[in-house]
């Protein structure tokens, strides 16, 4: 038999509001276990919370429209829906991306989100980046994932770091001095636009959650 065709990978993107964001936590394990109940496949989740919480949630489903129709057909989808809409912001970006890197093992060390809008070549872009991973990697910053949105101009991926968002500046002066790293300059001529964020690495809870606390919308008669 044929393989099967590789799962479509998804970035969904949104913002919780300020201080509501352990009702967020609180919900996390439902929101994983309707969509496992949907067919989506998680990767990886993370919070940044620097500024407004920002959770950015990598997953991926044979046909994602599909799924989300499903999902939206669940009445304990809606009831979900409806429990967060007043901690939630509604600035959802859910877009179909390219993996270049997807890693699955979660730790406590403090993730650096990145988002770059990319101007020019992506096959140029691309080869440069792939050698700026390798090198951070050999100063202990390992890439966690990396995703293209190419038809967005966007790339967005993340490393983690030992220590404090505080301490980052400073940790990362002996990279961007290494000389294999000062002949990748050359990365900035793709970049319009970038940010640089830390952020927490949330894990994917094991299994399906009970729903237990969320009430489904009776359904009328």
């Amino acid at each position: 038999m044929p393989d099967a065709a590789p799962q479509q990978l998804v970035l969904h993107r949104f913002s919780v509001k300020p201080h509501h964001l352990d009702v967020w936590r609180a919900a996390w394990p439902d929101e994983v276990a309707l969509r496992r109940r949907h067919g989506f496949t998680w990767h990886r989740a993370f919070v940044e919370t620097h500024a407004e919480p920002k959770v950015t949630w990598l997953y991926a489903h044979d046909d994602p429209a599909a799924g989300e129709e499903s999902l939206a057909a669940d009445p304990d989808y809606q009831a979900l829906v409806e429990h967060l809409r007043p901690h939630v912001f509604r600035n959802v970006l859910v877009r179909p991306v390219r993996g270049e890197i997807v890693t699955d093992a979660v730790t406590e060390r403090l993730a650096i989100m990145r988002r770059y809008s990319i101007t020019g070549d992506w096959a140029a872009f691309l080869s440069l980046w792939r050698r700026i991973v390798a090198v951070r990697a050999a100063y202990g910053f390992d890439c966690l994932f990396a995703v293209a949105d190419e038809p967005a101009n966007l790339f967005t991926w993340a490393f983690d770091f030992a220590g404090t968002w505080a301490e980052f500046a400073d940790a990362q002066k002996p990279y961007y001095r290494d000389p294999a790293r000062v002949e990748l300059r050359g990365v900035f001529d793709f970049m319009a636009d970038y940010q640089i964020t830390p952020a927490e690495q949330v894990p994917i809870p094991p299994g399906d959650s009970d729903l237990a606390g969320i009430d489904a919308p009776e359904t009328p008669h």
